[in-house]
């Protein structure tokens, strides 16, 4: 397990905290305000090889604070699971 912190500039967080699973692939991304308080946080997860369609290689899902889900994006082959 890998975790880097990145302060922000952005209007949209403050602090990003991202913990990455290197063997699996699968990551957690936790965004804070200026004050610290949470804002949203993501959960990627990689798919095994064999369910791999085309560039999709997985999948992230994005919930707001109160964990309710805000959105579902995939992961592209090669691509930030973040993005998007």
């Amino acid at each position: 397990m890998r975790t880097k912190r990145t302060t922000s500039t952005s209007p949209e967080f403050a602090v990003s905290v991202v913990t990455h699973d290197q063997d699996s692939g699968n990551a957690l991304r936790i965004e804070y305000d200026a004050e610290g308080g949470l804002l949203r946080h993501a959960i990627a997860t990689h798919f095994p090889r064999e369910r791999w369609r085309g560039d999709v290689v997985g999948e992230t899902v994005w919930y707001d604070a109160a964990d309710n889900e805000l959105k579902r994006t995939p992961i592209l082959l090669g691509r930030d699971p973040f993005a998007g």
